[in-house]
């Protein structure tokens, strides 16, 4: 019988915001605080709040459990202001019911897509007025010139960035169990990597972004592969959860994969303190962040390979759920869900890992989005 994992993903990416332009063409987003242009320090924050789970059975008993989150928002801090907006997305909408349960956050060209429980919420990257909301769920999120792809059970679906109309289904095959539970997508050399995270798969699949086929072979790295992200060099790094049987059940002790672009062959893989759930992934410059089994900040170098504590104050984390990264600035965001039922926290720590000041986020925040305006 299959075992089904949820453990959540978060995925962070970075963009300039862009004036709009028929097709949003533009250099795909690259993870962690990293911007087409480069050498500009991020000036405002981003924090999407997934809000509170629940589950009920409806009035009408028909035998089906209803899910639904409530209390999602889109937080705004202006860096410079030192200004809050609780939830930038009612402020200009007058509602925050689409993006509850937001587990993806990112901007490509000119517009800001939140990935939600009800589907995919399309709001001006300016302003944060709607454009349009398309009923389509899924894990994950990228981009690549005019298409947009989203992760879903053992296919990736590929919709316009202008009409937003389905174009394409890519099927993955049967063999890649569950990667819609978490769906880390990444993107480099004109190729998109999806990770295949069912607790029996040890894979990543590929598509040629050229093509919009599945390409060979299937990449192998440390079983249960969750997030995605890549760093300043094009790197592809993929991690893996420590499995809740003490590792034994299907040997999934977990850790992180490095995968070479250029080969697609993994260069590197660490299975030293890997995490359980808290998988949150994001590259910045030379340097992949990510937490272990006790909730400390790791900073993997890509050049050396090391694996050290970011945090050198002694700030400790509850329940961290997200982290954004400065390549610029080498400013790290952590997001703390706390409770779970009570505002979150945004740690925003400098270079050197300690502290520089807190955000108030909303409930549960799942991702960190660090933009220029």
């Amino acid at each position: 019988m299959k075992k089904l994992k949820n453990y959540p993903v978060f995925i962070v990416l970075t963009s300039l915001l862009l004036a709009s332009c028929r097709k949003d063409q533009m250099a795909p987003a690259k993870a962690g605080g990293i911007t087409p242009n480069g050498g500009i320090a991020p000036t405002g924050v981003y924090v999407l709040n997934k809000g509170i789970f629940n589950s009920f059975f409806p009035v009408n008993a028909t035998g089906s459990i209803v899910y639904t989150y409530t209390s999602g928002s889109l937080s705004y801090y202006n860096i410079m202001s030192k200004k809050l907006v609780a939830d930038q997305y009612s402020m200009a909408n007058g509602t925050q019911t689409q993006i509850g349960g937001g587990s993806d956050l990112k901007i490509y060209g000119s517009k800001m897509y939140i990935l939600g429980f009800s589907g995919i919420t399309v709001i001006d990257a300016r302003t944060s007025k709607l454009i349009q909301h398309v009923n389509l769920s899924g894990g994950g999120i990228a981009f690549y010139k005019e298409n947009i792809f989203i992760s879903g059970f053992e296919q990736v679906t590929v919709l316009d960035t202008t009409t937003f109309s389905l174009t394409k289904t890519i099927s993955l095959g049967g063999g890649n169990y569950d990667n819609f539970a978490d769906g880390g997508l990444a993107v480099a050399n004109s190729t998109l990597y999806i990770a295949n995270s069912g607790i029996y798969d040890a894979t990543i699949s590929t598509i040629d972004l050229t093509t919009l086929t599945v390409s060979d072979p299937i990449i192998k790295v440390i079983p249960q592969t969750t997030t995605m992200t890549t760093d300043g060099n094009g790197n592809i790094y993929t991690l893996s959860p420590f499995d809740e049987n003490a590792g034994f059940e299907y040997q999934a002790v977990g850790g992180l994969t490095v995968v070479s672009p250029k080969t697609n062959v993994p260069t590197f893989t660490t299975q030293a303190r890997a995490p359980f759930n808290n998988l949150a992934l994001t590259g910045a410059g030379n340097f992949v962040y990510f937490f272990d089994n006790s909730n400390n900040l790791l900073a993997f170098n890509a050049t050396t390979h090391a694996v050290t504590n970011f945090v050198t104050d002694g700030t400790s984390f509850i329940h961290p759920t997200c982290i954004a990264a400065s390549a610029t600035t080498g400013e790290v965001f952590v997001g703390d869900a706390k409770d779970g039922r009570t505002n979150g926290i945004v740690y925003a720590f400098n270079k050197i890992g300690k502290l520089e000041y807190n955000i108030t986020a909303g409930i549960n925040p799942s991702q960190i989005l660090l933009v220029q305006n």
